[in-house]
């Protein structure tokens, strides 16, 4: 089974294909957890359609939490994970654009085959990618916002700034910063309250090439609108 105990910050949300059904995973740093299955109700083009469109919903409302990428599985021989991302490409052009998608050839419809996932180091790779890319995105974000003097850099601006009606827009944290701060009560608070605004949150190890610059922040950053 995927391991059990501390959950960890959100990484990826970690989708199986098959023809029935997609199977979804919420992928933490400490663990991997079982969420839900969507089942297809037949096999005809507007079911798959159908389909399509309650796994968007089902990942627009993950996307809460603030996972920082998206990893489709299924195996080789199907193309039941290309014809979900032509999907998202005609359909759900946003999605790409706030988070990270990844294909992995593998099969993650039971919890033994996310375990042989994890053992083989197919799936922490891949989520690997995942947060790097929606890193160097989100980056760019913080540096556009760092010349228009739309950033804050402590947990005390943002409470601040929440407590004024300004909106959290996005939220890099190194991990370390996030560890240190994990007893604290009013960090966990202005976390949630900036998600329940709608902030992006990514937590990033000190092994992601976007953590230096990160560092040069002290480690958190947070870009607002007013």
């Amino acid at each position: 089974m995927p391991r059990r105990g501390r959950r960890g910050y959100p990484t990826a949300i970690l989708i199986g294909l098959d023809l029935q059904a997609a199977y979804f995973w919420t992928i933490y740093s400490e663990s991997a957890k079982f969420y839900k299955i969507l089942q297809r109700s037949s096999d005809d083009e507007k079911s798959l359609y159908q389909f399509h469109e309650e796994i968007v919903e089902t990942i627009r409302a993950l996307l809460y939490e603030s996972f920082t990428g998206i990893i489709v599985t299924s195996e080789d021989r199907m193309q039941y994970s290309k014809r979900f991302l032509d999907h998202i490409s005609k359909r759900h052009r946003w999605l790409p654009k706030r988070v990270t998608v990844k294909v992995l050839a593998g099969k993650a419809t039971t919890a033994s085959e996310v375990t042989q996932l994890i053992k083989a180091h197919k799936l922490q790779e891949t989520v690997a990618d995942a947060t790097e890319e929606t890193g160097v995105k989100l980056l760019e974000q913080i540096e556009k916002a760092l010349d228009k003097g739309e950033i804050l850099y402590t947990i005390n601006e943002l409470n601040y700034a929440i407590n004024s009606n300004k909106k959290p827009v996005t939220i890099m944290i190194t991990e370390e910063f996030n560890q240190r701060n994990q007893t604290s009560r009013r960090f966990q608070r202005v976390i949630q309250v900036s998600k329940n605004k709608g902030a992006v949150v990514v937590v990033l190890k000190k092994t992601n090439p976007v953590s230096p610059r990160l560092e040069q922040l002290g480690g958190f950053a947070c870009v607002i609108t007013h």
